[in-house]
């Protein structure tokens, strides 16, 4: 029995559960010991440079929090609260949603390699003027192109993962992508931890600059990383994406079952998508809202990108130096290192919950990660509101930063890397990077709001803005168990099936 016998003239009945579609065959290849062989192996290493591409938003997060506990980074800026700390911050995600419409006319037109060399460039350009800031306009200036770079890189750096990664590899692998952001946010941590010594600039134009080295990486070795060989097949390169296939998942060996399987795959849904395919912002909105399976993808991403933002994190990624503040740990010395330890916390934790979304399922990660988070927001909360009846109740102010640390894990158990790979491997081919691109768009519009709106309220009504999210965490949950399909089983041609159904001459047996 396959999805066929859950869908009714092409559209799905049941969205929520259904059952996996027939798997893959099996590779010749020994994809446990992918190690043993050499194009596997190269592949699976030069997909470090594709997954470094989130790394610069986890710095960023991390390194404003840092700056935030940085003297001289204060005293250059006036030491900024409240909406001026929030401008500061809302920068970053202001330039990200310049960036996402540029993500698919490069990514589609000119490739993957193209999109996230264009990206790179933004990036490390924003991050130099940054370093070399002079005033408060040049620094928020520089955190708008970062963002701009950053998201362009993000979108098209996801995508090319999940599109040449090996099938048996796909879910960790995608699933890996956003760990780096945790990567990012420790390298920043402790960057910042020992700069904040420094008795001079270098002590925040230091961590600045840096920003632009996983970038420069990915420019130094971004042309041996192999292009997508479904973009290959979408601009009629069909032999140069077969050999593709051929090399780096059957190891040079064209009779390889999961190559032909692949092939024929990639080949037959994209041509049935291109003979649909709708061109600029009005087509890919009428896509988007064309078919019952598209519209419900846009909601999921959507309520994804909130869910994203709007669970507390935000405290966390960038105001965590006036949460420890309101709690008693004032010195440069106390909050640089709890953000930095904070930020290893969250990558292991991180790391290893990247492979659990292909045994556990996605849906119920989400869930679970919701569920965790409540809890610690509510800790956290009642923590904050102790201290605050007694300054001296060391006992409160400890518990919070226990939650805090807390927070990250609960977090990322489906946040992170779950997230990562459901956000691509529900869309398309010919809408991944539109999709990606809306999703990132969604994103940061909310990290706007986050940004700007929690320093304010941290400063006029402190730690009574937490309840806030208390009751919104209870309605992300309730959304998501009713939205969000699970998508583990199938290959990521097949999940396209879950939302449109399945066309008739699928039926047909793929030898």
């Amino acid at each position: 029995m396959g999805i066929r016998d859950h869908v009714t003239h092409g559209a799905v009945v049941s969205a929520t559960v259904v059952e996996p579609l027939p798997e893959a065959p099996q590779s010749l290849l020994d994809t446990k010991r992918w190690w043993r062989h050499p194009n596997l192996r190269a592949l699976n290493l030069w997909l470090l440079i594709p997954l470094l591409s989130i790394f610069s938003q986890g710095f960023d997060g991390s390194m404003m929090n840092g700056l935030q506990s940085v003297t001289y980074w204060r005293n250059y800026f006036g030491a900024p609260t409240g909406s001026t700390l929030g401008i500061f911050n809302a920068a970053y995600p202001l330039g990200g949603i310049v960036g996402v419409f540029f993500v698919t006319p490069v990514a589609d037109r000119w490739g993957r390699r193209a999109g996230l060399a264009l990206g790179a460039i933004v990036s490390i350009l924003g991050a130099v003027l940054q370093c070399s800031a002079q005033n408060i306009a040049m620094f928020v200036i520089s955190r708008v192109i970062i963002g701009a770079g950053s998201v362009i890189v993000a979108a098209v750096g996801a995508p090319w993962i999940t599109e040449i990664a090996h099938p048996s590899h796909r879910a960790t692998a995608t699933a890996l992508f956003l760990t780096f952001y945790s990567l990012g946010s420790i390298t920043a941590g402790w960057i910042t931890f020992g700069t904040f010594r420094i008795d001079s600039e270098a002590s925040w134009r230091i961590p600045s600059g840096l920003q632009a080295l996983p970038n420069l990486i990915q420019i130094i070795f971004l042309f041996w990383v192999p292009e997508s060989p479904r973009w290959l097949v979408s601009v009629g390169r069909k032999d140069e994406a077969h050999a593709m296939l051929v090399k780096y998942h059957g190891e040079g060996n064209a009779e390889d079952p999961v190559v032909i399987f692949e092939y024929h795959e990639i080949t037959r849904t994209l041509e049935l998508e291109l003979s649909g395919d709708s061109k600029g912002i009005i087509g890919t909105a009428k896509e988007f809202m064309g078919t019952p399976g598209n519209r419900k993808r846009m909601a999921i991403l959507v309520w994804a990108a909130i869910c994203s933002q709007m669970s507390g994190n935000a405290f966390v990624s960038y105001y965590l130096s006036p949460i420890l503040t309101s709690v008693g740990l004032k010195t440069d010395l106390q909050q640089t290192l709890i953000n930095a330890t904070n930020q290893m916390l969250s990558w292991f934790s991180a790391i290893y919950f990247a492979t659990l979304p292909e045994k556990i399922g996605r849906r119920i990660m989400f869930l679970c990660s919701l569920c965790a988070m409540w809890i610690v927001v509510i800790s956290i909360t009642a923590g904050s509101a102790m201290f605050a009846k007694d300054e001296n109740n060391k006992a409160a102010a400890y518990s919070v930063v226990v939650f805090l640390y807390l927070f990250s894990p609960a977090y990322n158990f489906g946040f992170n890397g779950n997230l990562g790979l459901y956000i691509p491997e529900i869309l398309p081919y010919l809408m991944r990077t539109r999709g990606l691109s809306f999703f990132y768009f969604v994103q940061f519009c909310f990290q706007i709001l986050c940004n700007f709106a929690i320093p304010i309220g941290l400063q006029d009504i402190q730690w009574r803005l937490y309840p806030i999210f208390v009751g919104w965490i209870i309605v992300e949950f309730v959304v998501l168990y009713l939205l969000f399909p699970e998508t583990k089983g199938p290959s990521l041609e097949d999940i396209a099936y879950i939302f449109d159904g399945r066309p008739e001459y699928d039926d047909e047996k793929i030898i």
